[in-house]
């Protein structure tokens, strides 16, 4: 691993402060073992990040697909801010030549992604539109263990409480929960219980809203398997969906994070739309005695 693995390139780059290690030059995906993202995604050991990308090749209905993990080391479906950033990336890079509408596509393990670049006055992407699809909203299918699967909001028992929340799937499973004052919200202490919670079987991000008006909520969400971060684009569109089929919010929201403001926008049953940022704050090698040190003991990762 030690010789496949040595000098490896990386970019660190960000959409709305939700970071992540970008990788390419990496065709075995066993070479990016849980170890080796665990390291990366270290803030005071390695990299520091929320995530890795790998870039991997897109296949016939792709140009590029975008391998995620979890800054713990575990698979992820889809992100939503992660697919803006590998948008940039491929862009700015020349990697990648966008088609005459502006737009690459991105394979995910939840499918590919439509992603239309916006460019600045350089010719750099600044911003990028991701066609999120339509959100999965059967329980069955978020994963959740409903007890009626018809109702809107359902109602979650702990140990000492009980929590109502919504359940939404943006090809990776959300809970969330209305709030009415976000900033005080317990996302720390009820995050990781609900999202390790039985009922979701595959865990589950969970976000915690506050609706400001019918055009703009504040949302913070913790992560599965990274906690909370500054942003999560994907749940900026769960939660505008789960809060939308309460009557609470109209067509276009404005969803603003601690990280920063996204914009989503999504109808019925219709496809969600995503617009946000992607910034790309530094490239360099890793020293190859420090990955060695780290791939020395790490194994393929189990599929």
């Amino acid at each position: 691993m030690r010789r496949t693995l040595r000098g490896m390139e990386y970019t660190l780059a960000h959409g709305t402060a939700n970071d992540f290690v970008v990788l390419g030059g990496i065709e075995d995906p066993d070479e990016l073992s849980a170890v080796l993202v665990r390291a990366l995604c270290d803030r005071r050991r390695g990299l520091g990040a929320d995530g890795v990308l790998r870039l991997a090749p897109g296949g016939d209905d792709a140009h590029v697909f975008m391998d995620h993990r979890n800054a713990d080391g575990s698979l992820a479906e889809m992100c939503g801010n992660g697919v803006r950033v590998l948008a940039k990336h491929v862009v700015d890079h020349g990697l990648v030549v966008p088609d005459t509408d502006g737009y690459v596509r991105i394979g995910t393990r939840s499918g590919v992604k439509p992603v239309r670049v916006h460019l600045d006055a350089d010719g750099r992407v600044d911003e990028v539109t991701v066609d999120m699809g339509p959100p999965i909203l059967e329980p069955v299918d978020v994963p959740f263990e409903a007890e009626d699967p018809t109702v809107l909001v359902h109602r979650v028992e702990l140990d000492d409480q009980e929590v109502d929340l919504s359940v939404v799937s943006m090809g990776n499973p959300h809970g969330v929960l209305q709030v009415d004052d976000v900033a005080n919200a317990p996302v720390t202490t009820l995050g990781p219980r609900l999202e390790a919670h039985r009922r979701f079987p595959a865990k589950a991000n969970i976000g915690f809203a506050e609706v400001v008006s019918p055009t703009a909520i504040r949302l913070r969400v913790w992560e599965r398997g990274v906690g909370e971060t500054a942003a999560c684009g994907t749940g900026a569109c769960a939660a505008v969906v789960a809060l939308q089929r309460r009557g609470l919010l109209d067509d276009q929201v404005a969803v603003h994070l601690p990280g920063g403001t996204l914009q989503v926008g999504h109808r019925d049953a219709s496809t969600v739309i995503m617009t946000g940022p992607a910034v790309e704050v530094a490239s360099g090698r890793l020293d190859p005695d420090w990955l060695a040190a780290v791939t020395a003991t790490a194994t393929p990762d189990p599929r």
